[in-house]
């Protein structure tokens, strides 16, 4: 018993010089670190946005992803929702922290080098910024109302005329996760292709701009369960408008898809010759719907490409994951409604590569959405199949009333 008790006590002085030594060695590692970032003529955080916010707008977009003034109201923005940088660091400052690491995912040592402090003052005013963007997701991302009006694009005299209205796209896009969980938990988050994301599904306008945002479902999940989800959570669609799906969704009244068994894909109809692209009245409806749903994918493929840090998320836990999604969908709406900035870097023709979900050959794999406050007996499934052809019908009709097939 003697021996034993010796031992333990043994063990736990190791343990004890263990854990010294330990903080010995971190203490002088950050003392190194604080000494290399310190270094004697390097540039203040405050001095490097100084210049930058003064020099050309190229230079800013850089590395923030928009021009000065664009930064400057959004400080302003942030600061009226309680954003407050204490000490030495400026506001503008603690925002193009915040934008580099969801433009470049740039590391918080990169941050701690390229703004003079310490790592965990960097991570402090991250957290700062990102509770004021989340509070800006109210006023940005926004669903419309009863009385939104008809898009420029659908008006009267338009090839799109018959989907006036249409209020815009909803789809699902993978981004990559890295879950707080153990190995055999991840399952749930990998996708059908064998990667672990998450799958986030999005309404967007046809100006590119978020009105929903549903970020944080396992990479497994279905697109339409995604969409019931949502449907719980309060998205509402106004009686008489609609959004447009691809094929993964159920078709109804609010939630319009395309003809299946017939050619959706925009490529399809580009390998036909101009005089003889349509079979059909349905191939044409599904050219028309395919053209205008683009728009979803394309404001993915832009959202990715401005933000680099959705590419990889492993340094941060994953609900802090599900914020930087929200607050890059908000800085998106941001520069959006302040459209000075250049967008030259990302092209018009930008999309998304998951769109095969939509590919309408083969039978149905969507579930059943149920939608909120429908006040006809009929069900959902025949007032979307009463919609669909009466919009098939009016394309088809206005095609062959001039000539045309």
């Amino acid at each position: 018993m003697p021996r034993n008790l010796d031992e333990n006590r043994r063990r736990k002085r190791q343990r004890k010089y263990l854990a010294a030594f330990w903080w010995y060695t971190a203490a002088v590692k950050c003392a190194i670190d604080w000494t290399y970032l310190r270094r004697e003529g390097e540039e203040s955080g405050a001095q490097r946005i100084t210049t930058h916010l003064r020099s050309k707008p190229s230079v800013c977009r850089n590395h923030y992803r928009m021009n000065p003034s664009n930064i400057r109201i959004l400080c302003d923005e942030l600061k009226a929702r309680g954003l407050e940088c204490k000490g030495d660091v400026m506001i503008e400052e603690c925002v193009a922290m915040f934008l580099q690491m969801i433009g470049h995912g740039d590391t918080m040592r990169n941050l701690a080098e390229d703004f003079q402090h310490s790592e965990e003052t960097i991570w402090r005013y991250i957290h700062l910024v990102m509770s004021a963007v989340k509070r800006m997701q109210r006023d940005y991302i926004k669903l419309p109302g009863p009385d939104a009006p008809v898009h420029p694009k659908l008006r009267e005299g338009t090839e799109y005329y018959a989907f006036k209205d249409a209020l815009g796209a909803i789809d699902g896009t993978h981004i990559p996760a890295f879950p707080d969980s153990h190995e055999e938990f991840k399952e749930r988050w990998r996708n059908r292709k064998g990667n672990v994301t998450q799958n986030v599904m999005a309404a967007v306008d046809f100006d590119g701009r978020f009105v929903a945002v549903l970020a944080g479902w396992e990479g497994s999940g279905h697109d339409s369960l995604i969409l019931r989800k949502a449907l719980e959570q309060g998205f509402t669609v106004p009686e008489g408008r609609y959004y447009l799906v691809d094929s993964g969704y159920a078709n109804t009244h609010q939630f319009l898809s395309p003809y299946r068994g017939m050619l959706y894909h925009l490529a399809s109809f580009r390998q036909r010759r101009m005089e003889n692209r349509y079979q059909n009245g349905e191939e044409l409806f599904n050219h028309r719907h395919a053209q205008l749903r683009n728009v979803v994918e394309k404001t993915f493929g832009i959202l990715k490409g401005r933000f680099r840090l959705l590419q990889d998320m492993h340094h941060y836990k994953y609900d802090f994951q599900i914020d930087i999604v929200l607050a890059c969908c908000v800085i998106h709406n941001f520069l959006i409604e302040h459209p000075n900035f250049d967008d030259d870097i990302y092209p018009e023709d930008v999309s998304s590569d998951e769109s095969d979900a939509s590919d309408t050959d083969g039978p149905s794999t969507s579930a059943r959405v149920h939608t909120r406050g429908a006040s006809s007996r009929r069900s959902d499934a025949e007032r979307g199949s009463e919609l669909r052809d009466k919009i098939k019908d009016l394309l088809w009709s206005s095609r062959c009333g001039h000539g045309e097939r």
